[in-house]
């Protein structure tokens, strides 16, 4: 006897009771399982879940590509990101324009996990300190709130776009840190310009103009606020 053909309808039908109804799967965890609020706009929207997507492969290459001395270092600053920069998201936007710039940091499949040192004269001065500027910018958020709760200052850091480090002399000195960060009090975020040190107890905050944000402007603020002994 012949084989009967189904029609594809009924072929696709049958297809549908077995597998169920299809759901949205992003990379790096599954959408039927999301709790957060940031879960739910990665996979209520196709691009920003495509995005995830393309992250985690990024991700898992740069894994690969990563000296074992850096290894460690790579994993928390992916945990950095996704704590500080991705899950403050509150918009597909945001969401979307914080994995186009990891993405683009992860597909350098960079060796090795290095900061980067540089010798930069501050304003008014002649000669040049040394200046370190941190990959990760997300490394000192917990001191800057203890150095917020220690002023009484309301409102929490709960990202960091940029960190530099003035180190004074030699390992184990003094080093002053400052950063470009998010504060958050309430329901309002604002950018703010935040420095304190390791030894001295400096601290100081001051409101940032998004518009006039550059690493110079940063090292200035540092090294009037918070270097030094």
């Amino acid at each position: 006897m012949p084989t009967m053909k189904l029609p594809l309808l009924v072929c696709a039908f049958g297809a549908l009771l077995f597998t169920g109804a299809p759901r949205a799967i992003a990379a790096s965890f599954d959408c039927s399982k999301a709790t957060s609020a940031t879960e739910t706009l990665i996979c209520k929207d196709a691009q920003t879940s495509a995005l995830d997507d393309k992250l985690q492969q990024a991700y898992k290459a740069a894994l690969v590509a990563v000296a074992p001395s850096s290894k460690k270092a790579l994993i928390e600053e992916q945990r950095h990101w996704i704590t500080y920069t991705r899950n403050i998201c509150q918009d597909e936007a945001c969401l979307q324009q914080a994995y186009t710039a990891r993405i683009d940091v992860l597909a350098r499949n960079e060796k090795d996990i290095i900061n980067k040192l540089s010798c930069q004269v501050p304003a008014g001065g002649t000669d040049c300190v040394n200046v370190v500027a941190y990959r990760d910018p997300s490394v000192r958020i917990h001191s800057f709130n203890q150095s917020l709760a220690q002023a009484k200052h309301s409102g929490t850091i709960v990202s960091c776009s940029r960190l530099v480090n003035l180190p004074v002399g030699t390992v184990g000195s003094n080093n002053s840190f400052g950063g470009i960060c998010t504060l958050q009090y309430g329901s309002q975020r604002k950018t703010v310009e935040i420095c304190d040190d390791d030894m001295f107890g400096h601290f100081e905050l001051q409101a940032a103009d998004p518009g006039n944000i550059s690493d110079k402007n940063l090292v200035d603020f540092t090294r009037e606020h918070c270097f030094g002994g």
